[in-house]
């Protein structure tokens, strides 16, 4: 099966490991530690006859902490692939630090760009700037309406900090129903805002 997997990739210097097996919402159990939760996912999900296309998403920064940190992005999934043996290659997109609407409109084109027909779509919005997932939500709407692409998981890596500033507590949400709950407003038709609201606390409570 074809899989394309978008993750943001962080500008932070130093990366922290963590254990997110039997966390958050997910019902996945990979016990070892992961620097990207994504490949806690793919850990479990990945078969050999699958085709991985990794979209790596990166935003520059003075220190070269992007870089950096997609090479452990992918030393930590190949390790991870070496008792699957999945096929997988990799791609970046690096992007400038600014939020101006040409940057939004490029990210945009340039991750469609990397999108087949008929593929699984796996997104991790852990990282990242703070507009990146708004921008990967019209991508993965584009892809699911115009390309018969499947969403399989988007996902998001929570952590607490410590009184020493380091991070603890991990959970593992898969926060797909974002996803679906934005397509359902979006595409919501009523006469008012109170048949809306009403339709929407409907829909809720099946």
């Amino acid at each position: 099966m074809k899989k394309i997997i978008f993750c943001d990739i962080p500008m932070k210097k130093n990366m922290n490991a963590m254990v997110y097996a039997n966390t958050g919402n997910t019902n996945f159990n990979y016990s070892k530690e992961v620097m990207f939760p994504i490949n806690a996912i793919l850990a479990e999900s990945l078969k050999k006859d699958d085709e991985v296309r990794v979209i790596l998403l990166r935003t520059k920064d003075k220190a070269g902490n992007s870089g950096r940190n997609s090479g452990l992005f992918m030393q930590e999934l190949d390790e991870i692939n070496s008792e699957i043996g999945a096929k997988i290659s990799y791609e970046t997109l690096d992007s400038e630090f600014k939020e101006t609407k040409d940057i939004h409109e490029k990210r945009l084109q340039d991750m469609l760009d990397k999108i087949e027909e008929h593929t699984e779509i796996y997104a991790d919005i852990t990282y990242g700037p703070k507009p990146l997932p708004m921008i990967l939500m019209c991508v993965i709407s584009f892809a699911e309406k115009f390309l018969n692409c499947d969403v399989k998981s988007v996902v998001y890596g929570k952590v607490d900090f410590d009184d020493n500033n380091k991070p603890c507590n991990p959970e593992l949400y898969d926060v797909t129903s974002l996803y679906y709950l934005n397509n359902l407003t979006s595409s919501m038709v009523a006469d008012n805002g109170k048949d809306a609201r009403q339709s929407l606390n409907d829909f809720f409570s099946l």
